[in-house]
């Protein structure tokens, strides 16, 4: 096969034109023309030039005993010789050029790689313990001790991988950097000699620029593997991702007729499930090497995007047009009336996460028999339910009072929606702050706050028949980790252990003397 038709096979492989080809070598279209006609030779420095950008040897486009270029230059990459060959000629041109660099220049470059070195690897530390967290997130459905397991195996396969893409990163540096300048003095001492010596007919050998580092090809494709191994697990979970927008769009659309804010949600939904999706479609492309529709892509992209934030921007104007009832008076308060017996040491309370949510209103009502408790509490039974439970709290009796949802979906779901079509959209987050009224005869009233008060530190207010109590904080703390018992009767501990002890504190507070004990292992006697 002769040069012109090898040159037209390898122009066509790589998908260019004559003029695009031209352009590249900085000729004419004219002169790649009358090459591939066989009716010239270009200059020994186009054919390398040639050589270099479809990646073959001068001598596989000369030589016409070569009838497949591409055949043979797959070959070359896979030769195991070539590769250690091309890691040799590496070691022996980085070592040449230190020898014959100045110390400070040699310093220098040194300090350059070392530097490059340390941020890769803090890029690395942070990007592969990230993705080995997200990619193990996604089996949380697992056990903690498998779930922690596989996130090592994966940060440990992350570093490996990501060392190599350092080692690559790093050589393709110092060899653009450094060692190409050396090479081009080589190279260009290279083409005098041979123009010098072969002026009538061609014959080349292959030079290091022509020869690229293999070597660094073989762990390029690792790379590569591993980068398409990555964007499987991306496409799990953008699969994910897309269903779950998906369903957001389809509901989004059936309640546009409630609401004007469900229309941008649906279009945003809409705009971001065809994103994911072209995602998907671009990563699968990406793994098995297929094509990709660049402007189309872009265009998409660019027309979800502006989409997305079009209906944002609406969504938020919509949203700030909502009016939000937070008054209750939405609700069909009615009071709801527990009756109680006294009995001693009793204490009422309601339950909360901590104290400071608990509120009470003691009435005073003689005309309550002896020991009879009235508990009362403004609630709509259509949305929440009212119950006690009886418990022990450092050996004193506790009646909770325990206000509760109903749990009926379609009970909220109707009233979020009715109020939703008058745009608006109901809040209990103050339902429940009003306090818990308790009534009884004074005698037993004084009795319930008395016994309160050995529990915690409370803020009485009273007025008439009426005595608000707030409760601020709990009456005895405890530090250590040891187990003890506490009576709030008697003021006393009991240990789990007789290697226990405790030091007793008082604290002077706003509302009253605080109880600390310090607990610890009692010290051996020598």
């Amino acid at each position: 096969m002769k040069f012109g038709d090898k040159l037209i096979e390898l122009r066509k492989k790589n998908g260019l034109s004559q003029e695009e080809l031209a352009e590249k070598l900085g000729v004419s279209r004219q002169s790649v023309s009358k090459w591939e006609s066989n009716n010239t030779y270009p200059e020994t420095d186009k054919i390398i030039q040639i050589a270099n950008l479809f990646d073959c040897s001068m001598d596989d486009l000369i030589n016409d005993k070569v009838t497949n270029v591409e055949s043979t230059l797959r070959k070359n990459k896979s030769n195991v010789k070539n590769i250690w060959n091309s890691f040799l000629s590496f070691i022996t041109d980085t070592v040449d050029m230190f020898a014959k660099m100045k110390f400070l220049e040699g310093l220098k470059c040194i300090i350059v790689i070392l530097v490059l070195g340390f941020l890769l690897n803090i890029a690395g530390l942070m990007i592969c313990n990230t993705a080995a967290g997200i990619i193990s997130s996604i089996f949380s459905f697992l056990s903690a001790e498998r779930v922690s397991l596989m996130r090592d195996v994966l940060k440990g396969i992350f570093h490996l991988i990501w060392f190599v893409i350092s080692v690559i990163a790093i050589i393709h540096a110092f060899k653009i950097k450094y060692l190409n300048k050396y090479e081009t003095v080589k190279k260009e001492k290279q083409e005098k000699e041979l123009k010098e010596n072969n002026k009538q007919e061609v014959s080349f050998v292959k030079t290091k620029e022509d020869e690229p580092f293999i070597f660094l090809e073989v762990l390029a494709k690792i790379v590569i593997v591993f980068i398409k191994f990555m964007a499987c697990w991306v496409i799990i979970g953008t699969i994910f991702a897309a269903i779950g927008l998906i369903i957001t769009t389809v509901i989004s659309l059936t309640y546009i007729p409630t609401n004007i804010v469900f229309l941008w949600i649906f279009l945003l939904s809409l705009a971001a499930a065809i994103v994911s999706i072209q995602i998907i479609i671009l990563l699968i492309k990406f793994i098995f090497n297929k094509k990709v529709n660049v402007p189309l892509n872009l265009i998409i992209f660019i027309s979800c995007l502006v989409i997305s934030g079009i209906s944002i921007g609406l969504m938020a104007l919509s949203i700030r047009n909502i009016e939000v009832i937070d008054d209750n008076s939405f609700l069909n308060l009615e009071e709801k009336v527990i009756e109680l017996q006294y009995k001693d040491n009793l204490v009422i309370e309601t339950t909360g996460v901590g104290p400071e949510h608990q509120k009470y209103k003691y009435i005073i009502d003689n005309s309550l028999e002896n020991n009879k408790i009235l508990l009362s509490r403004q609630i709509d039974e259509k949305y929440f339910h009212i119950s006690t439970y009886e418990t022990k709290m450092d050996e004193l009796p506790v009646i909770k009072v325990n206000e509760y949802s109903n749990h009926n979906i379609k009970t909220y779901y109707d009233l979020y929606i009715k109020y939703l079509k008058k745009n608006k959209v109901v809040s209990f987050n103050n339902y429940g702050n009003d306090p818990l009224v308790i009534k009884a005869n004074e005698d037993t009233i004084n009795k319930l706050i008395s016994n309160l008060k050995l529990l915690y530190l409370v803020d009485e207010k009273r007025e008439n028949n009426e005595i608000n109590i707030l409760i601020k904080d709990f009456k005895v703390y405890f530090r250590g980790n040891i187990g003890v018992e506490y009576n709030a009767l008697d003021d006393t501990i009991k240990y789990e252990s007789d290697d226990y002890s405790c030091k007793k504190e008082m604290e002077v507070t706003e509302y009253g003397e605080r109880i600390i004990y310090t607990c610890d292992y009692k010290e051996e006697e020598n």
